[in-house]
């Protein structure tokens, strides 16, 4: 497989200028939530190092985060995203699986179950960060690539760590106590998210966390007006504050808080696929003149469709949300490694051949 061909060097500010929807059709920047690292080597035509290892702790973390950020440079990307350092999250289970692999949290793994169970949780802090370590990672950055950083949100860690069923089982028992956890997770992501952007080196938050699923949010939108989505706003205040952009990643059919997601702030909203009512066109022509809208291209089409449909894919979209300067070219989520790489190219390529005219 040949190597994408990138014209122009990365340039972050032109990411920034699109984002706050002062571009256009001339250039179309490139976004991911993450990309499996089996990709990065065919479309770069850099070698990875031996031993490829994000971890922080790892030998190899520096040489394996340079190899990555300068290949999302070469693929055409104007940003990389690099790991909140000593951060260790909210632990929680999942069901059926060990670690970090795919599964669901249920009423079994629920982690808080009582008022006890609150005290006893081991809550993570913003100090646990690394500022240093993060430092040293975003000095790996090729000239005009803008580096990036992030977290979770506060509803999808709250079905982690209460378990799905156990949060609704909660919600008519004890809804003090689901309030008093979302609390917590808003008040420390709140002090990693002022923390992180006060860092001179990054110049962009991305939150992370589901809401929806295909048809409609997970809990009644009211829940999350009241229990969740006053937090976002205080992320988003406190990014800007800083002079920094804040992009959300959430999943699912959002149509009936996107009113609320705009008014919190958000510079940029990621994750939409084809099953969603509205479309991602409909939803740019409500509310495109006032958030910028990443990605698109369904996951699911992009793991089967063949090079011309993704090709086409690519250059619809570009012409129907490109022209009015809101729009980031992108997957609907994410690049899983079941997508075959030489589809991701197809993306990619016309993205540079058709999205950057000038």
């Amino acid at each position: 497989m040949k190597p994408l061909e990138r014209k122009e060097p990365p340039d972050f500010e032109r990411f920034l200028k699109v984002i706050r929807r002062q571009g256009g059709r001339g250039y179309v920047p490139f976004f991911e939530l993450c990309i499996d690292e089996r990709h990065f080597a065919p479309l770069s035509g850099l070698q990875p190092p031996q031993g490829l290892n994000f971890i922080p702790t790892s030998a190899t973390f520096e040489a394996s985060f340079a190899f990555y950020l300068n290949c999302m440079a070469r693929m055409g990307f104007d940003h990389g995203t690099i790991n909140l350092c000593g951060f260790r999250g909210f632990p929680a289970h999942r069901h059926g699986v060990p670690g970090t692999q795919r599964g669901f949290a249920l009423a079994d793994d629920a982690l808080i179950r009582s008022w006890k169970d609150f005290e006893d949780y081991p809550w993570p802090a913003a100090g646990d960060i690394d500022a240093e370590a993060m430092e040293r990672t975003a000095r790996l950055t090729p000239d005009g690539l803008g580096v990036m950083t992030g977290s979770e949100a506060p509803f999808q860690t709250l079905t982690m760590i209460l378990g799905v069923t156990g949060m609704s089982m909660l919600l008519y028992d004890e809804p003090d106590l689901v309030r008093a956890v979302a609390d917590r997770i808003g008040s420390v992501l709140l002090e990693v998210y002022d923390l992180v952007a006060s860092l001179p080196f990054v110049r962009g938050v991305q939150i992370s966390g589901d809401m929806g699923h295909k048809t409609g949010t997970f809990v009644d939108p009211q829940i999350l007006r009241e229990m969740i989505l006053p937090w976002h706003k205080r992320f988003v205040d406190a990014v800007h504050r800083r002079g920094k952009i804040a992009i959300l990643h959430s999943c699912g059919n959002l149509a009936e808080i996107m009113d609320d997601l705009v008014a919190c702030g958000y510079d940029a909203k990621h994750s939409y696929e084809d099953t969603l009512v509205p479309d991602q066109f409909e939803m740019h022509r409500r509310y495109g003149r006032r958030i910028c809208l990443i990605g698109g291209i369904d996951v699911d089409f992009l793991a089967r469709a063949d090079e011309q449909a993704i090709r086409r894919r690519v250059r619809e979209y570009i012409d129907r949300l490109g022209p009015e300067g809101g729009y980031i070219l992108g997957s609907g989520n994410s690049i899983p490694e079941y997508v075959p790489t030489e589809n991701y190219r197809a993306l990619l390529d016309e993205g540079l051949r058709y999205g950057r005219a000038s």
